[in-house]
């Protein structure tokens, strides 16, 4: 494959990433109802009279989600490129994060997967509704760690990147970190089912999850730039080439 096509296959995994910032904002966040997301605290039946009141866009958005969770899958690939780029002959790093982005996707997907079920059949047990519910909050919270190795995965190449400019300044390398740490008080939503530290909870849920889009955002914006100026530095010598032409003629 030349190079000019690798990289137009490069820049569309990196616009993955804003494809998938919309995506699971509109079907798992909004349509899926998970903003507020339901309470563990939930009786069973209130839980199911939720599901039943929004049954329809409970379905649609976590089936949507279910298939436009893989846009991750490129935009991890893509972010493992550039990593190994720059550690070289043995890029582990560049590996744990390609790993991580994966199991990432599992995670949530598996999550999406039992919410989709439970609205299978809204008219069963309501205990088995709060069951199914159950396992997918805890599977999404207490399996975080994938992630969180992916972010510091990114954060130590970044921080050894002595590129003239490099794929993620200092500031963001710094600030993964941090967001990857974030995820660490939903430990504690196998334990808890009210307070901050539930699934439904400030600590557990909307810091760490803003903190992972948030990252998430930043770092497709400098993936981009990265893909782009690595187009116009493929480009200017053909450039330089037809002016020489050019001028020759």
């Amino acid at each position: 494959m030349d190079e000019k096509t690798s990289l137009r296959y490069q820049l569309i995994s990196a616009w993955c990433g804003p494809a998938f910032l919309i995506t699971f904002i509109v079907f798992w966040v909004i349509l899926g109802h998970n903003f507020p997301n339901p309470s563990p605290a939930l009786s069973a039946a209130d839980l199911t009279a939720r599901y039943a009141d929004n049954l329809g866009e409970i379905r649609l958005g976590f089936i949507v989600s279910l298939i436009t969770v893989v846009l991750y899958l490129p935009w991890t690939a893509v972010l493992s490129a550039q990593m190994a780029r720059i550690e070289g002959k043995f890029p582990i790093l560049a590996f744990l994060q390609l790993l991580g982005g994966g199991l990432t996707v599992m995670v949530v997907s598996f999550s999406a997967f039992f919410w989709v079920a439970a609205a299978f059949r809204p008219e069963r047990d309501p205990a088995l509704i709060q069951l199914l519910s159950d396992l997918g909050w805890l599977c999404i919270d207490l399996q975080y760690a994938c992630t969180t190795l992916q972010m510091f995965a990114a954060a130590f190449v970044g921080l050894a990147d002595k590129s003239r400019i490099p794929l993620f300044p200092r500031w963001v390398c710094y600030l993964t970190i941090w967001c990857g740490l974030s995820f660490l008080p939903a430990s504690l939503t196998g334990v808890l089912k009210t307070g901050p530290f539930a699934w439904s909870g400030l600590l557990s849920y909307y810091i760490p999850y803003f903190c992972w889009l948030c990252w998430y955002t930043i770092a497709s914006v400098y993936m981009i730039k990265e893909v782009n100026r690595r187009m116009d530095d493929a480009a200017a010598p053909a450039t330089s080439r037809h002016l020489s032409q050019a001028m020759g003629a």
